[in-house]
């Protein structure tokens, strides 16, 4: 599908001249991302862990859910940490465990009476849910602690007060009107003090567990300051797999749980990084958001989200082995399925449709949404992918496009929905009956026509700069590590190359379908670049030709030797070059 392209406003040198000392591509780079004072920059390019990190305590009632838990693991009541199925949810679960458990065993308490609870992804479905909350009471715990889920769960809470348990819910998903009756650690719910509202579900769990450990500190327990640092790896995790935006708290969770994570104690953790072909030391937000967050993904899509829980939880080398084994076979065959289900679900557009809700018969529930987001990168527009279960129920995920609110219009059919929850670009939905399903699909068809333009169904690219061929150095590589660690609010940039001539090109690899191309701009030299299934596409010019470029630098290393390379992204004839051609076919016509 043929993207826009938007290339962002270029600086004036009023705006270079504000930060001299750095490089104007870099400066370019940071206006565009809405830094624009001096102590955005430094913030941005330098995050300091004691610096740009809130104290947990803005949260209005993290003092009084410190104190029930405390009050809990002091007087040995078993409590239950309720953890959502994904990774977010799975890391955030063992972020808690981990550190209640470690003030147990400091303050005299059991830590075999801190538990967890993660429901089955296809079974139980996304949140607290009544038969959970009933086995959790019927357990002895007194006590509840949600992951990454609550906020939408206004009426099982009533029934963990009517089972005489409490409850604290800590969420970060949109909050509903009617929020549960419980102490609650959201960024987002009404009259809440905290200043960073795109925390993942284990960023919140995470700001818990610092809050908690400074309370036991209070309590007079000899706890090392910084001793949350070493949590940080999964936060790192959670972050990236749960797509949230690298901006504020979150860059600076990011950038030291990269750290973190690039020297983990955890063996578990350890054997799976090998187990995924990666190496410590070299870990990056594409490391964790292609490899490792989706085999913890692949536990609750193919078994039990348990499965990476101890995983992430194991002390004993040879069992973290064998974890990380099954794990990369969940996601193996997690891969498998996926593409199943894709081709089968790729043949049921309908045309015509600025929303798509596809639905199968007996498609694992776990991989749905995977398979949505596929084709939303397929066709462009909102996609739904639902699976019939044999219980009769329809089970399902969509994806969506920064122009549409997928929350929003499950708002507006909640009348067809048992269940539903999630983010703007990213749901999660449960339907009962046949004839709410028919009301669901022209509901959403109803709504994606009022609200989506036929331009908003065409991919966007946002281009930070236009570069020349001599600009692409070294020290540019050098400047644009700064901006690591990319991921969603802060993508690596992508650069515009105009008016390139197109030299040559070879196809490569196993089935010819990528392409390496030499080109040259303005002066002499050549610039190669490499482009991912792009030989099809570069087939269609020819030498000689003047072509636009869309381009992304990084380094490739091999046996030792790194090398710049420019990775394509989108191309086209050149703009000037083709309004010459036209230009002339006009005269040529008005000629005849």
């Amino acid at each position: 599908m043929d993207k826009r392209w938007q290339l962002a406003e270029p600086i004036n040198d009023a705006w270079r001249d504000k930060f001299p000392e750095l490089h104007p591509i870099t400066v370019q780079l940071l206006k565009n991302r809405g830094i624009e004072t001096q102590q955005q920059v430094d913030e941005f390019l330098l995050p300091d862990y004691g610096e740009n990190l809130h104290d947990p305590f803005l949260f209005r009632e993290m003092e009084l859910v410190c104190r029930r838990i405390w009050s809990a693991i002091e007087d040995g009541e078993r409590l239950t940490v309720f953890g959502d199925y994904d990774a977010d949810g799975v890391c955030g679960t063992a972020i808690l465990l981990t550190t209640f458990r470690q003030v147990a065993d400091l303050c005299g308490s059991d830590p075999e009476l801190i538990n967890s609870y993660i429901p089955h992804r296809e079974y139980e479905g996304y949140g607290l849910n009544n038969e959970a909350v009933r086995s959790i009471a019927d357990s002895g715990s007194r006590l509840i602690i949600t992951v990454d889920c609550g906020i939408s769960n206004a009426t099982e809470v009533d029934l963990v007060h009517q089972l005489g348990l409490d409850i604290i819910v800590t969420d970060h998903h949109q909050v509903p009107e009617h929020v549960p009756n419980c102490l609650i650690i959201h960024p987002l719910v009404p009259g809440e003090n905290y200043p960073h509202d795109c925390l993942a579900g284990a960023g919140v769990a995470f700001k818990l567990a610092a809050a908690f450990l400074d309370y036991a500190r209070q309590q007079g327990l000899e706890i090392p300051v910084g001793q949350e640092k070493w949590l940080l790896d999964l936060v790192a995790i959670a972050t990236v797999t749960d797509f949230m935006k690298l901006v504020g708290e979150n860059r600076t969770l990011e950038k030291w749980g990269l750290v973190v994570l690039n020297k983990t104690r955890r063996p578990g953790l350890r054997k799976l990084i090998e187990a995924a072909g990666l190496e410590l030391g070299k870990l990056d937000t594409v490391s964790v958001g292609y490899y490792l967050g989706p085999r913890i993904n692949a536990a609750s899509r193919m078994e039990h989200a348990d499965l990476a829980l101890e995983t992430l939880l194991i002390k004993d080398e040879t069992q973290a082995m064998d974890l990380a084994r099954k794990l990369n076979l969940c996601n193996a065959e997690r891969q498998r399925v996926t593409e199943e289900i894709y081709r089968q679900a790729a043949k049921m557009f309908v045309p015509d449709k600025k929303v798509q809700v596809i639905v199968g018969t007996g498609w694992s529930a776990g991989v749905v949404g995977i398979v949505a987001g596929k084709l939303v990168t397929d066709w462009g527009v909102p996609v739904f992918v639902l699976s019939e279960q044999e219980d009769g129920r329809i089970v399902g995920s969509g994806r969506g496009i920064r122009e549409f609110d997928l929350v929003d219009l499950l708002r507006t059919s909640a009348n067809f929905l048992a269940r539903y929850g999630g983010h703007p670009e990213a749901c999660g939905l449960t339907i009962e009956k046949q004839e709410n399903l028919d009301g669901f699909i022209a509901q959403a068809w109803q709504y994606a026509e009022e609200k989506l333009a036929d331009r908003d169904l065409r991919p966007m690219l946002q281009l930070d700069a236009e570069l020349l061929t001599d600009q692409i150095t070294w020290d540019l590589i050098n400047e644009l590590e700064r901006f690591e660690p990319f991921g969603v609010g802060n993508p690596k940039p992508l650069f515009l190359l105009k008016n390139a001539q197109l030299i040559s090109f070879q196809p490569v690899g196993k089935d010819g379908k990528h392409v390496r191309v030499s080109t040259r701009g303005v002066g002499p030299r050549e610039l190669k670049l490499i482009g991912f299934g792009f030989a099809e596409r570069v087939a269609a010019f020819i030498p000689g030709d003047e072509i636009d470029v869309v381009v992304e630098l990084g380094v490739n290393e091999w046996n030792g030797t790194k090398n710049i390379q420019v990775r394509m992204v989108d191309l086209r004839r050149s703009l000037e070059k083709k309004d010459k051609l036209e230009s002339k076919v006009v005269q040529a016509a008005a000629n005849d």
